[in-house]
């Protein structure tokens, strides 16, 4: 165990070798391995994930890391075998570093993985990350259609029927909705509720639409790029431009990216300065509400676990922190978003 593609440090490999050593699998471990190299040259996430949570809780988090170390080979070979560069290829896998270390931060720095159902994928060679950002072509998966108007090529967003909403239009649970969307359809009109591409929210009266003029582009099974955003350095607008553009290239017949984060939330308008590089990117989106229990900035600014009584309390030490409590106390409201942009070279 020298090294690695997963950046796994001495001392992280060395942890693993011990605990290798010093368990007893039995003949599990040689079927393990063999099940998990068929499903990662199979690019099948699903299994690969079960078989690493099963063996996370079998044995705990030393075993997953072990596993993968076992089949670095196999992994090597599916991104050679999708013609995925070398150099993508290790910046995507050393996410698992990353998590090994997110790890140690919450357990006392005792080494080990827990994050098997979001690594499966980058083992799969499913999610890249490409420059600053992390690309997932998947389905759509939000309760959204979106049309083109054949006119000016224009979007809208209409939401499906049933959804709960809160008086601002935002996602909320049954028994605290305002008001349910509808959604009627004939061969020639739909009526619904459209979303407020600009503040993310959907519209508590309904608009009628001419089917004719518009062109569905976009609906819950159509597949398209879910981006992800990991922890590492600024988001520059020429990152991201960068980024769009690796894409593009790896993605060429995907022309849609959507992704449902904190910093899609129009409130960072009020806690951000003009010149911020999160502002600018929140910019690039046009926005839809997403389901959320807890507002996503909570823990990503304060820390893990947070909820507002916390944040309100929490000694401050940035003036985002400052400015988000301050917004909070104004009466500002918080909210995970999801959103969509359509130019790949952006």
């Amino acid at each position: 165990m020298d090294s690695n593609v997963f950046g796994l440090g001495t001392h992280q490999l060395q942890a693993i070798d011990d605990f290798l050593r010093s368990t007893n699998f039995g003949s599990d471990h040689t079927q393990r391995v063999a099940d998990l190299t068929a499903s990662i040259s199979n690019r099948d996430t699903s299994k690969t994930a079960t078989i690493l949570n099963d063996a996370l809780q079998s044995f705990g988090a030393l075993y997953p890391l072990a596993l993968i170390l076992e089949v670095e080979d196999v992994v090597k070979s599916v991104y050679a075998d999708a013609g995925i560069d070398d150099a993508v290829r290790d910046t995507t896998l050393r996410d698992v570093r990353l998590w090994v270390d997110q790890y140690a931060s919450q357990h006392n720095g005792a080494i080990g993985l827990d994050r098997v159902f979001w690594i499966s994928r980058h083992l799969c060679a499913i999610i890249l990350h490409l420059g600053r950002l992390q690309f997932e072509p998947k389905a759509f998966g939000y309760p959204y259609q979106i049309f083109q108007d054949s006119k000016d090529d224009t979007m809208i967003i209409v939401a499906g029927g049933g959804l709960s909403c809160d008086e601002d239009g935002y996602l909320t649970e049954d028994q605290n909705a305002a008001f349910q969307t509808t959604l009627l359809k004939d061969a020639n009109h739909f009526s619904g509720h459209l979303v407020d591409p600009v503040q993310g929210r959907i519209e508590i009266q309904t608009t009628q639409l001419n089917l004719q003029d518009y062109r569905l582009i976009v609906d819950s099974e159509t597949i398209v790029l879910h981006l992800h955003i990991p922890s590492g350095s600024p988001l520059t607008p020429s990152s991201i431009d960068e980024s769009l553009a690796m894409a593009n290239t790896y993605f060429p017949l995907i022309s849609f990216i959507v992704c449902s984060s904190w910093l899609l939330d129009p409130a960072l308008d009020l806690v951000t300065s003009q010149e911020s590089n999160t502002r600018d990117f929140m910019h690039r989106f046009k926005k839809f509400p997403v389901m959320h229990d807890v507002p996503q900035i909570y823990e990503r600014v304060f820390g893990f676990g947070m909820v507002e009584d916390d944040v309100l309390s929490f000694k401050a030490t940035t003036s985002l922190q400052r400015m988000v409590q301050q917004a909070l106390k104004n009466g500002v409201k918080f909210h995970t978003t999801g959103g969509y942009l359509t130019n790949l070279s952006n």
